[in-house]
């Protein structure tokens, strides 16, 4: 029988929606499931967090970018790496990036503005109020608006583990408004990232903009760059429209996202990060173009970095890697 699977999954988790776009676009039998509070669910997911990925013949994973990369080894059809090993390691970059700083823009304005905060705290608070309550009209509204509070209480708090802070504003802030002007400037001349087919780099990176466009505040600057809505529209259900094509094709828009974005603030933070890790620190701070940056360590990070340089060390075209890497300043981070 042919292997098919559940996506236990939200449409507010960008981790979730990255792995569903994937499946699509690999046209990998699904069948996606917001309860996640099901018996089903309870039972396979080691951590009380989305995406869950359970297969027909009982195996379940977490984390979307292991459950990308062991359903990428299976399904050869369709491949979202370049053949280049050097654009296959900057997509694995960019891809790292969207995770771990993407989610601080997506994180920061959902739960710093009151609009947002008051949207999505409802959203959540609707797929946790038992189903039977939501037939009943008034009880159903008096439980999803106390539901709601307790969420937005919840969720306020911890804004600070990935950095959004009063200080960080400002930082976070410009650092989002920068990436959404590149990526339009480069979905004006390309259908993806690399080319014609999407890569790892933008299911990663559309995860964490599409969850930012179904916003409030964070959906009205997007909006105010058509080619990027249309290239967030079309991930959703991504479809082939031609071949990668080559750096020499894309570094003219791809390189600023690098040099800017990574080799300028994600790298280095990454690095304070893991040196705070190694250190037993519990808080670090580093100055991100003269500006003080400061936040609560990231255990997970520290192990996806290092995950990441393992990948650098085994491409078989480094020499020729180099120079774009040391160029946008990312090279030096890399090398340890």
């Amino acid at each position: 029988m042919k292997e098919s699977f559940k996506l236990f999954g939200a449409e507010i988790s960008p981790f979730s929606i990255k792995v569903r776009s994937y499946l699509r676009y690999k046209k990998i039998p699904h069948k996606w499931i917001t309860k996640q509070r099901s018996k089903e669910y309870l039972k396979h997911a080691k951590l009380p967090l989305t995406p869950l990925l359970l297969s027909s013949n009982g195996s379940s994973m977490q984390d979307s970018t292991p459950i990308i990369e062991s359903l990428e080894k299976k399904y050869k059809n369709l491949s979202i790496y370049p053949e280049d090993s050097r654009l296959s390691f900057i997509a694995a970059l960019i891809e790292e990036y969207a995770d771990e700083w993407g989610n601080k823009h997506m994180f920061h304005y959902r739960w710093s503005y009151k609009a947002d905060q008051k949207l999505s705290s409802k959203r959540i608070a609707a797929m946790n109020v038992p189903t039977l309550i939501k037939y009943i009209p008034i009880v159903s509204s008096l439980a999803l608006d106390k539901e709601a509070e307790i969420v937005r209480n919840r969720m306020i708090s911890r804004v600070s583990f990935v950095g959004s802070s009063d200080k960080n504003k400002d930082q976070i802030e410009s650092s989002f408004k920068r990436l959404i002007e590149l990526l339009d400037n480069h979905f004006k001349i390309f259908p993806y990232l690399f080319g014609g087919r999407p890569s790892i780099a933008d299911f990663g990176l559309w995860g964490q903009l599409y969850n930012s466009w179904i916003d409030v505040t964070a959906r009205n600057l997007i909006n105010q760059r058509p080619s990027l809505v249309d290239w967030i529209k079309k991930m959703e259900n991504p479809k082939l429209e031609g071949d990668f094509v080559g750096w020499s094709d894309v570094h003219k828009t791809i390189e600023p996202i690098l040099e800017k974005e990574i080799g300028g603030l994600f790298l280095p933070w990454s690095e304070a990060n893991l040196e705070a890790l190694n250190t037993n620190k519990n808080k670090f701070s580093i100055n991100l173009e003269g500006n003080e940056f400061s936040q609560k360590t990231q255990k997970y990070h520290g192990k996806s970095l290092l995950e990441l340089i393992k990948k650098y060390e085994k491409i078989d075209l480094k020499e020729s890697l180099k120079p774009i890497l040391d160029k946008t300043g990312c090279l030096i981070y890399l090398e340890r």
